[in-house]
């Protein structure tokens, strides 16, 4: 397996951090990561080794405001910028491997980055993956949205919304103790103006899920606490898509990749790659 890693100008010239893993011989298709809120590209290592040992190439960038890309600490206002940036890598991607098929993976926050990029260039990809889907995460208060959102228009910056409770990441405790003990993990309370937009971003993916035409995978822990199992049963209702696949792994926390059971997750997700090629 090759490891590499770059960074190119994302939008307002912040500098982005990318890495891809690439199989010795020749890939099958691609896989582009979008990782959660708070977190960063590197703690999907082990599902990149996972899908290039069954040939698939994998991209993956640090949002802008996380691990070692530049930008405020998770001070985005908007998942716009988050899409912008999403695209110039895909591009450049896609310039490189111009026969290639791109999958698009995303966890959390980043299932809604994922998903708002493929409602607007869906017709681009050849199919589309969401773990922990944040179309219901927890403490969205209907009642307490709005008052989020006008404390955002004037304080963005001011962390007052809980953080990640990191015990329900994962029911390993290894991979929690890696999770406080990872200097590029952001551990610190929630800013107004990305708790806003996070909040926004789930209503829009909620409300335009009809609009879907690709084919869709959409994984879930039933026992997850940070964004509630409900996420999924709202994708498998509501998807356009008539190759929609949703499943809910019983007793599984948040990052279903970093389960005891992740071996079972990560078949089932080249499996399904598999069966789309």
């Amino acid at each position: 397996m090759y490891h590499a890693t770059g960074s190119f100008s994302g939008l307002k010239n912040t500098e982005i951090f990318t890495q891809h893993w690439l199989p010795g011989g020749a890939s099958r298709a691609i896989v582009l990561i979008a990782h959660g809120y708070a977190e960063h590209s590197g703690r999907y290592a082990h599902v990149a080794a996972h899908l290039v040992a069954h040939g698939f190439a994998v991209y993956a960038l640090d949002h802008r405001g996380h691990g070692r890309s530049g930008g405020p600490r998770v001070a985005v206002r908007d998942f716009a910028e988050f899409v912008a940036d999403l695209r110039t890598y895909f591009d450049a991607i896609r310039a490189e491997h111009p026969a290639l098929p791109i999958f698009l993976y995303g966890h959390s926050m980043g299932s809604l980055i994922s998903l708002l990029f493929t409602l607007r260039w869906q017709d681009e990809l050849a199919g589309l993956i969401t773990t922990g889907t944040a179309l219901r995460p927890a403490g969205a208060n209907p009642v307490l949205a709005p008052i989020v959102r006008a404390l955002s228009r004037i304080v963005p910056s001011v962390a007052l919304v809980p953080p990640i409770a990191a015990a329900a990441i994962s029911r390993d405790p290894q991979v929690v103790a890696q999770y406080l003990d990872d200097p590029l993990v952001h551990l610190g309370k929630i800013r107004l103006g990305l708790a806003s937009a996070l909040l926004h971003a789930s209503r829009t993916c909620t409300e335009r899920l009809g609009d879907l035409r690709l084919p869709y995978l959409a994984l879930h822990g039933g026992a997850d606490i940070i964004t509630w199992p409900a996420g999924a049963a709202i994708i498998r209702e509501r998807s356009g898509s008539p190759d929609t696949t949703v499943r809910i792994f019983d007793g599984l926390f948040h990052e279903v990749h970093n389960e005891p059971e992740q071996a079972e997750v990560l078949r089932t997700v080249t499996d399904w790659l598999d069966a789309h090629l």
